[in-house]
This record gives C-alpha cells, sequence and structure tokens, in this order.
C-alpha cells in the first residue's frame, strides 16, 4: 500500500486541488482501475420503456465496475415522489428517467439527497438532460482515470463554463476518490484472508 502515491493539490497538472490520484511517479496503483469503464452516452440509453425491475437491473449492469451500492425499486419509486427523477409514463421509464438515476445512483455515494435534489434542479434550468448526463459520463470517466492513475490530468468539458459544471467535476472527483479507496480496501481485505 505504501507505493501509491497521494497529490492533495493537483493544480500543476491540471486538476483541481483536492483530487488525488495514485500511480504518481511511475510508482503502480493500488489497486486496477475498473477495467474499460465507460458509461454509455446519451443516445445509447434505452428509450423503449422499461419497467421498474428492468430499469434497476440497467442501472445496476451499468454500475458494477465502480462498486457504488445497488439501485432499488423502492428506491426509484422514491426518488421520483421527491421529484429528483421524472415519473415514468404509463409505468415505463425512457432515457431521461433512465440518465438521472444513473447520475442519482453515483451522487448518493458522496452527497446528500437533499443537495442531489437541489443539483438535478440546478441541470434542469441550465442544461437539458442530454447534455447534462453527458457532462457527467464524460467527467466521470476522466475523474476515475486520473484518480487511477491512467491519466495526467481530468481535461474540462464543453466548451463553456458554469458554477454547475465545477461542482460536477468536483461531485465526480468525490465520487472517483470514493471508487478508488473501496477497490483498495477491498484488495487489502482479500489479501489478509487466509488461503484455503
Amino acid at each position: 500500500m505504501s507505493k501509491a502515491t497521494d497529490i492533495s493539490a493537483c493544480s500543476a497538472s491540471g486538476a483541481p486541488g483536492g483530487a488525488t490520484r495514485t500511480g504518481e511517479g511511475g510508482s503502480p496503483a493500488v489497486v486496477p482501475a475498473p477495467r474499460d469503464f465507460r458509461l454509455p452516452r446519451f443516445r445509447d440509453v434505452p428509450d423503449v420503456g422499461l419497467y421498474l425491475e428492468q430499469v434497476v437491473a440497467y442501472v445496476n449492469g451499468v454500475l458494477a465496475p465502480l462498486g457504488v451500492p445497488a439501485l432499488t425499486s423502492s428506491m426509484v419509486s422514491n426518488y421520483v415522489k421527491q421529484g429528483i427523477v421524472p415519473g415514468p409514463v404509463k409505468k415505463r421509464y425512457g432515457a431521461d428517467q433512465l440518465a438521472y438515476l444513473v447520475f442519482v445512483a453515483c451522487a448518493k455515494t458522496v452527497l446528500s439527497m437533499e443537495n442531489i435534489s437541489l443539483f438535478c434542479a440546478m441541470q434542469r434550468v441550465t442544461y437539458d438532460t442530454a447534455t447534462a448526463y453527458d457532462y457527467f459520463c464524460e467527467q466521470l470517466e476522466a475523474a476515475i482515470a486520473f484518480v487511477f492513475g491512467e491519466a495526467d490530468d481530468i481535461p474540462e468539458t464543453g466548451t463553456t463554463a458554469s458554477s454547475e459544471k465545477t461542482m460536477l467535476r468536483y461531485c465526480v472527483i468525490a465520487l472517483a476518490n470514493v471508487v478508488y479507496l473501496t477497490a483498495a480496501f477491498d484488495a487489502v481485505r482479500a489479501a489478509q484472508e487466509p488461503r484455503a
């Protein structure tokens, strides 16, 4: 575990202060990055109208490489009741709802539901769902690559700056660090288990 390097202020490398990175200076990361991790872009998210159980299976399948807590049917229903996720049409969920659910399932790892609700409300005023979701995907993938030592920085997304994009950036950096730490602790536990 001593081989991993922590950077507390990465602004010189293009990453915001507070981002941490492993594998600095050629030393190997404690754990490898999620293999070929890529979130589906909005155009690739199913828009055929999935039922609740299909939605849960889809979102959990997409996010499995990250090791974030699994989404349940009751969680989805609660997010709809709270107005965080748009409601289904005739009990079917489309691409908009799936995009929100992927974001919420990730963000709840590092943000309160109150802040997630506010974040989604801000997004609705600033960006359409497809644009906001694709920004989220690009930033999360870049943050994962950076934190796991596979990239030198976390490039900006899009051509304009906004406070919403800055907040999203810090949200995904926090999430990437949680994903890394969870994987690292899992690796330590696995190494400590007695061999049969």
